[in-house]
């Protein structure tokens, strides 16, 4: 499964948008990036789960877009 997450540190915003099933058997990479782009979101974090039911989840990878993060510094 992978979260996307909308990111602004400057005005302190960390929040998950949305949930998106992952096929292991596709390039997960590009996968990553396809769910980036549709939310703008610059974080997206990637979970295990050794159930099916996903109730234990695992932290595999983290991935940061700097196309998407925000620019309200500037």
């Amino acid at each position: 499964m992978a979260v996307t997450y909308d990111v602004c540190e400057h005005n302190n915003l960390y929040e998950d948008m949305n949930e998106y099933p992952v096929d292991l058997t596709v390039d997960i990479d590009n996968q990553i990036r396809k769910f980036a782009k549709k939310d703008v979101a610059p974080l997206v974090k990637l979970y295990e789960s050794e159930t099916s039911d996903f109730k234990e989840l695992r932290l595999s990878k983290e991935y940061r877009f700097k196309e998407y993060e925000c620019s309200c510094n500037q």
